[in-house]
């Protein structure tokens, strides 16, 4: 068994190195999960299958006694894992091999692909949120826990961070943080553009709030003068110079 173990290792290594070189669209412009699974999926589901039977021979022959019933599994296994990476996905098949006697099944592989945050030296959210809000600078050389830390901080916005309420912060730095850590575990460049989450009232800040019922003011008095809004920027300086006349 220690042989063959050493044989899934150099294979899982290949693999690995194979489901790296291919570069996927990042998740700064597209979520994972609406990611259509490519070549790349389907070759990292092919390794995932290959070592799991020489991993555990009997109870894979049990499981797919056909060729049949392995090329159903497959499709299942790759609609339900699209939306890791393959080097995700392959990683969870290294886990499963590693720490476990019973044969792995689709939901088992599944939860070994999901985000660990201490299994890479990452805060949870929570606690990464404190320490970005808790630095006594906004320095990338600060003693970061993490570089995802800072980035997630820096992308978030300093101001958001220490001059709007938790409730406010915390949803827009956990959806970066995550963004960041999912990188982390697929290798992918933690410095890659961020797509912002689209604008809700939620999240926006104080200010933002404020100019949008400035410029709604604005709107509704230059109906009531028959001021087209849209009547171009003419119009809305003239309006405006009312305005700040009182």
């Amino acid at each position: 068994m220690k042989e063959a173990g050493k044989v899934i290792d150099q294979q899982l290594k290949s693999s690995l190195t194979r489901a790296g070189q291919t570069r996927t669209e990042s998740t700064s412009t597209k979520t994972e999960s609406s990611v259509r699974p490519g070549r790349e999926h389907e070759y990292a589901i092919n390794t995932l299958f290959t070592l799991l039977e020489d991993a555990f021979p009997l109870k894979f022959r049990r499981a797919f006694p056909s060729a049949e019933d392995q090329a159903r599994a497959k499709s299942v296994w790759l609609q339900s894992l699209k939306e890791f990476s393959p080097r995700r996905i392959l990683r969870a098949a290294k886990k499963a091999i590693d720490n476990t006697r019973f044969f792995p099944d689709l939901a088992d592989i599944r939860e070994l692909c999901k985000l660990r945050f201490d299994e890479y030296g990452l805060k949870e959210p929570l606690q990464a949120y404190y320490e970005a809000c808790n630095a006594s600078s906004q320095s990338r050389d600060y003693g970061w826990s993490h570089l995802a830390v800072y980035l997630a901080a820096r992308e978030t916005g300093w101001f958001m961070i220490r001059g709007e309420p938790q409730q406010t912060a915390l949803p827009v730095f956990e959806r970066n943080y995550e963004i960041l850590c999912n990188r982390v575990l697929d290798g992918e460049d933690l410095e890659a553009d961020i797509t912002r989450a689209l604008e809700n009232t939620q999240t926006r800040s104080s200010t933002d709030c404020a100019e949008e019922a400035a410029r709604k003011q604005q709107q509704a008095l230059m109906k009531e003068q028959g001021i087209d809004p849209k009547g171009g920027r003419a119009a809305f300086l003239s309006i405006k110079d009312k305005l700040s006349r009182g």
